[in-house]
């Protein structure tokens, strides 16, 4: 009996052995990783190999202020994260998370002198990348990745198979920060409407998951208590759950689409929050509820002076703008004019003319002003509502220099999408939105939102959701 078990274990052995030298080798090229940043993470039932070559490519890239530059960096910022959450080396096959998946960086096995016999310069980047992929088939089926055709061309005519990448279809998957759903009890939300409120700790939760998610809540997040049909609304103030109105505000006529923007809102129209935080992806109303607010706020209530409108002057694309005729006022037209859609948006018609108009008329009466983050240092700002638009793309040390700016009677609202970052060395942990959201999270002043749910169009949301 000991034999036959020593028999089927080797045979296992064996079988397993075989498997493992015929799994599929994929040897990605630069290109990919700049098509698609994070796509080591996404590929299954392969032994991924990204040649040392292809790092040091990346590296070259990665101080390009366009989108190039930043998917340089979103891509070696997912290797670093590999790498130390598997001992701090890639030299060996790791895990990446997906089925069936290793991921490793290849220094070594690049057939030069096949590369020579054919022509080759084994000095160029992409020859080099070539010989890894020639390396890696003495281990198994090995397949190039590659967007560029010649790449393929000279690979597949060296005997390596060739292919091009494909993206794949994701889905925004972040989580929801700032609200939680909790499944409670039918006697916590009757009493919650009884009295208005209801300490945290006697909300009782029916699942294990949602008592951690209530243990964690923090100062002004909010929370949807639900039980059977019956749910309520509430935010965190003070160790309490406090029900929120059943009209929503419609600040400047915005009424809010989803729960998320009535949360925002929330926020953005009590005067005791004097910092908040509005992350999202691009559609989700971030900027459009900040100026709604705080158009209502100056104009309508007189809670505040005026709106300032700052944003960093940092340019989307492949190329910067270059110089701008005019003075300081046209110079900031096209950074501003994101200001100008969402004042259009507001507008009862949606007309660009009377939106046009109704700028000029607040900035000569003082109530308005477009300025560039720039212009803050040296600033005392009093009695303002300051919204700081696209703060994804300020460092952690701007943050600080406007944050100290912060006069009497000020609010100041970041918005921002730490999915989109432009400028480079910043990516979703290190930039100024998600260090304020990490910095004064639990702050009775401070609150902070992400947004999910496109609102923009039916187009914008697709595109937000499948590209």
């Amino acid at each position: 009996m000991t034999d036959l078990l020593a028999t089927v274990d080797t045979a296992t052995s064996e079988r397993r052995a075989v498997e493992s030298v015929q799994r599929t080798r994929l040897v990605l090229d630069t290109s990919v990783l700049i098509a698609d940043p994070t796509c080591v993470l996404e590929f299954t039932n392969a032994d991924v190999v990204v040649p040392l070559t292809v790092v040091e490519e990346l590296d070259g890239l990665k101080s390009r202020s366009d989108d190039v530059g930043r998917a340089a960096r979103t891509a070696l910022r997912t290797l670093e994260e590999l790498r130390m959450n598997h001992g701090g080396s890639l030299a060996q096959p790791v895990p990446t998370g997906a089925e069936g998946a290793t991921l490793q960086i290849e220094i070594n096995n690049i057939r030069k002198h096949l590369l020579i016999e054919h022509g080759l310069n084994p000095d160029v980047a992409d020859n080099r990348i070539i010989g890894a992929a020639i390396g890696q088939s003495d281990f198994g089926p090995t397949t190039m990745v590659s967007n560029d055709a010649a790449l393929r061309i000279k690979a597949a005519h060296l005997g390596v198979k060739a292919a091009e990448h494909t993206r794949a279809r994701r889905v925004d998957d972040r989580p929801a920060i700032g609200w939680a759903a909790l499944d409670t009890t039918h006697e916590a939300i009757d009493s919650l409407y009884a009295a208005g409120g209801i300490a945290i700790d006697a909300v009782h939760t029916t699942n294990q998951a949602d008592d951690q998610a209530a243990a964690t809540v923090t100062e002004n997040e909010f929370a949807v208590l639900r039980s059977g049909s019956q749910s309520a609304l509430v935010r965190a103030v003070n160790g309490e759950f406090v029900l929120l109105p059943q009209s929503a505000p419609e600040p400047w006529g915005l009424r809010p689409r989803n729960k998320e923007q009535r949360f925002a809102l929330e926020l953005l129209l009590d005067p005791e929050i004097e910092v908040i935080a509005l992350d999202g992806r691009a559609g989700t109303g971030k900027t459009l509820l900040a100026i709604a607010a705080g158009l209502e706020q100056v104009v309508e209530q007189r809670r505040y002076e005026r709106v300032a409108v700052y944003r960093p002057l940092v340019p989307v694309g492949r190329a910067d703008v270059g110089f701008l005729p005019g003075g300081l006022d046209e110079k900031l037209d096209p950074w501003m004019a994101a200001i100008h859609d969402a004042v259009v948006a507001l507008t009862d018609m949606g007309n660009s003319h009377d939106a046009g108009n109704l700028i000029a008329e607040l900035t000569e009466r003082g109530q308005l002003s477009l300025e560039s983050v720039t212009f803050l240092r040296g600033r005392s700002l009093q009695r303002q509502i300051v919204v700081i638009d696209e703060a994804q793309n300020l460092e952690p040390t701007t943050l600080r220099t406007i944050l100290t700016r912060v006069g009497e009677g000020t609010k100041v609202i970041f918005t921002g999408d730490t999915s989109q970052i432009d400028a480079p060395y910043l990516g979703e942990s290190n930039n100024a939105l998600s260090v304020l959201a990490t910095a004064f999270s639990g702050q009775r002043c401070f609150g902070h939102i992400t947004l999910t749910a496109c609102e923009r169009s039916d187009v914008a949301s697709l595109a937000a959701e499948l590209l």
